[in-house]
């Protein structure tokens, strides 16, 4: 079964914690191989738990976790996709983690709603969960 054949299990960050920031819509898209999207909030409180494995997706050059669906995390701000050793990746704002494809991954945030105004590119996101992690605790 394609990934994009998988329903979506997009669920409302109700509870979570409060979000805030100066667009919560605004989310861009950083690299060509990999793309990854980039969320521009500038406070957020949300502290659930995704778990899985960073997987590439050659077909639309994503970077995805899978767990067993496949979710799209909305990086923060400052996030860098990178290619090392063959493998592609993200390299968290600063000089934080290095995640690359085939890592297992425990990054903190929240599952957000695909409100209107929400505006996210199709290559990437199809029918999959959406995730937004958090850039104040982004790996635990």
């Amino acid at each position: 079964m394609s990934w994009l054949a998988l329903p979506a299990i997009v669920a409302a960050a109700v509870g979570c914690g409060a979000s805030g920031g100066s667009d919560p819509n605004r989310i861009t898209v950083a690299g060509r191989d990999p793309q990854i999207l980039i969320h521009h909030h500038s406070e957020i409180g949300m502290q659930a738990l995704l778990t899985g494995k960073l997987v590439y997706i050659s077909a639309t050059k994503c970077l995805v976790v899978k767990n067993p669906d496949i979710v799209v995390p909305l990086w923060p701000e400052g996030t860098e996709p990178l290619l090392e050793n063959g493998k592609r990746g993200a390299r968290l704002p600063g000089n934080g983690p290095v995640l690359l494809e085939g890592t297992d991954v425990r990054i903190s945030g929240g599952y957000v709603d695909r409100k209107p105004g929400l505006k996210l590119p199709k290559d990437c996101v199809a029918d999959s969960a959406i995730f937004e992690v958090n850039p104040f605790t982004p790996v635990g």
